[in-house]
């Protein structure tokens, strides 16, 4: 087991929730179209389920704030979690509200860098989280599967990346 504690997540309004490693598997081996997890194995979903804690955020919960470090990503299994950001008059703007099957904090994670938004818990909510030292040791111990979640993963960070350039265009004026 490569459990994840809760200090590490630097939250302490977050609940850690015990979760065998066979049902963290399961809440994996759910339909999440965007990531691909239906192209692995029981075998593969059982050892990215043993890197990962459950941890649930009550309604209305800051799960991260802006500008801090993100040493760790999380799958939303249940629930909502609205992204957050203050524009440049100082209000608060919600850049996108995320359910089940979508990563959360994966920017700041990959990246190195701090949050770039808060996310908020907009319904109970449960996440699957992998911490960056957990995310090491699977990167070092099972490099097949890395390689088999790498495409999902680039495939979602284009999709964004894609949604955001709309976005942008829509708001522009001549």
């Amino acid at each position: 087991m490569h459990a994840t504690s809760r200090t590490q997540l630097e939250n302490r309004s977050l609940q850690h929730v015990e979760c065998p490693v066979q049902e963290r598997a399961a809440l994996l081996s759910r339909g999440y179209p965007s990531l691909r997890l239906h192209d692995l194995t029981r075998a593969d979903l059982e050892t990215l389920g043993s890197y990962t804690e459950v941890f649930r955020a009550e309604v209305g919960t800051m799960i991260f704030h802006e500008a801090t470090p993100g040493s760790w990503m999380a799958l939303v299994v249940s629930g909502e979690v609205e992204i957050r950001k203050l524009d440049a008059g100082r209000r608060d703007r919600i850049l996108a509200t995320i359910g089940p099957g979508h990563l959360l904090g994966e920017m700041a994670f990959l990246d190195g860098q701090t949050r770039s938004a808060t996310a908020i818990a907009a319904k109970d909510t449960s996440m699957l989280v992998v911490t960056r030292h957990a995310f090491e040791n699977l990167v070092h111990a099972h490099p097949t599967l890395i390689a088999k979640l790498l495409p999902g993963l680039i495939r979602l960070l284009i999709l964004r990346l894609r949604r955001t350039n709309v976005k942008l265009v829509d708001r522009m004026t001549d």
